[in-house]
């Protein structure tokens, strides 16, 4: 791929909206692009478990009747868009020799004996092919998206305004029944025009790989123990997906920290008295933990599995404890160096 310099400046900042925690937004080096909005929790980052917006603090979901619902059904389109576009961007820095390799004339096509540089581009431009999907605004998509000779109405194949792209939804080039001219045209347009700039752009994210920020799980609350005083929150029942971070990544720091990575899974007491656990148990069935952290990116898993390869250590002893996703009602904290364990 031939290499054009492109400067700019990525700008971010915070905002907040009604009844949810402020956002980091990463704004797009072009109009082409959408900007990134990511969670945030104290004003760092957010990574694992994710505000699913529509949880209200007191528990209840907001319905498709209510006011605000619009407005938070597009804020979770936007974020879930962006966290799929922002790990995309990541990963282009761990690719560098495919996308050198990609061939931006023609097509590379798959065949059980290609040679590595066809290889490299076939996969290359699977992934250029998922950056425009991600990251093209709804007006610019369509100029790659939208087979104009087979569909006389483009706009209703794409999101409503204020809406994006699913993440799963991989549009084919030229759009849907385009030949193969119209498919060619633009992705050689989308990789010559828009690609070094997507390419830069990713330079700019997190460009010592190190993410800092807040990691959280979740799990259930599970039954009291009248015994210990308190509810056994189980580890290997913490929720090890979300966004770039997983459970299973943290690297323990200490004897302490160790206990919560034990083979065999470890228990943590969240002490409670009786009378609140009884009111608490009522209206809660999930509690939700958060770590301040620092991770880091250390490439990907595996070029089939295309996801990246993280891992984390924690900044504080500190375990906040957190009955909702927006994490607005706090329960309670444990310090992790005085915490009550049990293991199996």
């Amino acid at each position: 791929m031939k290499q054009i310099l492109f400067i700019f400046i990525a700008f971010s900042g915070l905002y907040s909206a009604w009844g949810q925690g402020k956002e980091k937004v990463y704004k797009a080096p072009s109009p082409n692009f959408i900007d990134l909005s990511l969670q945030t929790h104290n004003d760092k980052l957010r990574f694992g478990v994710q505000d699913e917006y529509y949880l209200k603090s007191d528990g209840s979901y907001v319905k498709p009747s209510d006011a605000t619902y619009v407005d938070i059904d597009k804020r979770f389109s936007h974020n879930n868009a962006s966290r799929h576009a922002f790990a995309e961007l990541l990963k282009i820095r761990f690719k560098q020799e495919m996308f050198a390799a990609m061939d931006t004339d023609y097509f590379t096509e798959r065949t059980n004996t290609m040679f590595e540089k066809d290889k490299m581009s076939h996969t290359a431009q699977q992934h250029t092919l998922t950056l425009a999907n991600a990251l093209s605004t709804n007006e610019h998509a369509m100029s790659y998206f939208c087979n104009q000779k087979e569909d006389s109405d483009c706009t209703s194949r794409f999101p409503q305004e204020g809406y994006y792209n699913e993440p799963r939804n991989i549009r084919p080039w030229g759009g849907r029944g385009a030949t193969e001219f119209q498919q060619l045209r633009a992705y050689t347009t989308f990789a010559k025009n828009d690609l070094p700039v997507i390419v830069k752009w990713g330079s700019t994210l997190l460009p010592d790989n190190t993410l800092k920020g807040y990691y959280v799980t979740r799990t259930h609350l599970g039954k009291y123990d009248f015994k210990a005083g308190g509810f056994w929150l189980i580890t290997h029942q913490f929720y090890n997906q979300g966004f770039l971070l997983k459970w299973y990544n943290l690297q323990p720091g200490n004897s302490s920290q160790r206990k919560l990575m034990h083979p065999n899974g470890a228990s943590i007491l969240l002490k409670m008295s009786p009378d609140k656990a009884e009111t608490f148990s009522e209206k809660v069935q999930q509690v939700y933990l958060v770590f301040d952290v620092t991770g880091r990116l250390n490439g990907l898993e595996s070029y089939r599995a295309d996801q990246l390869k993280t891992t984390f250590t924690l900044n504080s002893p500190i375990i906040e404890i957190y009955s909702d996703d927006s994490l607005t009602n706090k329960v309670d904290e444990i310090d992790i160096n005085t915490m009550v364990t049990k293991t199996r």
